[in-house]
């Protein structure tokens, strides 16, 4: 949502709420405006209402659409497109001191998250109600949903803390991550990390909270997305070049994944 250089005449704040340990804003972006490349000096939430906005950080690329909840760390570099339609979201900046979370769980806020169901979304979505509400006990109700919030997004990073995880669940993940779009089975990474492939799979989902499997498949839709925006190939080409099977596989994971046909997506963005 609104960033540090966003323009005035592409944000519409509609309500603002201070309340102990975050600033919130509720507002809208209206379609084709982008906030180019800026960073926040607090850590952030968002929470879509209605319409999609892709972010863009550090090589990736995050859908974000209804329903969606993005957790974003103080100084994380990145900019926003919204080529799809008007965006209504609702947003916090949080005060990690005046939650009492900026020792050990500060530390554990320092990756980037995104949710699009779970505890995290439900508490999001009540967070937002209270917001709306005039009662007294308004303010009240959000700092206990906040802090509640936080102490999930806290256990998420724990999970995923370089300190955390064994130094051959890195390794597993920096192989995926150099090789997005080739074939890669958990026998052939267990091998290459020196661990037994139950020991791999089982260890791979403690430390970062998805199989193998789904890391690799979101890495490839991220891949596919970044295809989709920045060229004209056939869609054919576009999921060859992403690593998948045949393009009907990728139109179905990106339908279920999205909410939207990758052809969709594209005239979306040819619109703008």
């Amino acid at each position: 949502m609104p960033g540090n250089n966003s323009h005035p005449d592409e944000y519409q704040p509609l309500r603002r709420r201070i309340v102990r340990g975050a600033r919130f804003s509720e507002g809208t972006h209206r379609a084709g405006g982008v906030i180019p490349w800026h960073t926040h000096d607090d850590p952030t939430l968002c929470f879509v209402l209605r319409g999609r906005f892709s972010e863009y950080s550090r090589g990736h690329v995050a859908d974000c659409h209804p329903s969606s909840l993005k957790f974003m760390p103080a100084g994380e570099r990145h900019w926003n497109s919204f080529h799809v339609s008007d965006v209504h979201g609702f947003m916090a900046e949080l005060e990690l001191a005046a939650l009492g979370a900026d020792g050990e769980m500060g530390r554990a806020l320092q990756r980037q998250a995104q949710f699009v169901a779970g505890p995290e979304v439900a508490i999001a979505r009540r967070l937002y109600s209270e917001f709306q509400s005039n009662d007294t006990v308004a303010p009240l109700a959000m700092e206990g949903l906040l802090l509640e919030l936080v102490v999930q997004l806290a256990r998420t990073g724990s999970r995923q803390r370089v300190g955390d995880c064994p130094s051959w669940a890195l390794q597993a993940r920096d192989i995926i991550h150099a090789h997005v779009t080739d074939p890669l089975s958990i026998a052939a990474i267990a091998k290459l990390v020196g661990v037994h492939p139950a020991t791999l799979a089982r260890g791979f989902r403690r430390a970062f909270g998805c199989s193998i499997g789904d890391m690799q498949r979101r890495l490839r839709l991220e891949h596919a997305l970044l295809e989709l925006a920045d060229g004209e190939q056939p869609l054919a080409q576009v999921a060859q070049r992403a690593g998948f099977y045949d393009q009907s596989h990728f139109t179905n994971l990106f339908r279920r994944t999205y909410g939207i046909t990758p052809a969709r997506y594209r005239r979306a963005l040819v619109s703008d």
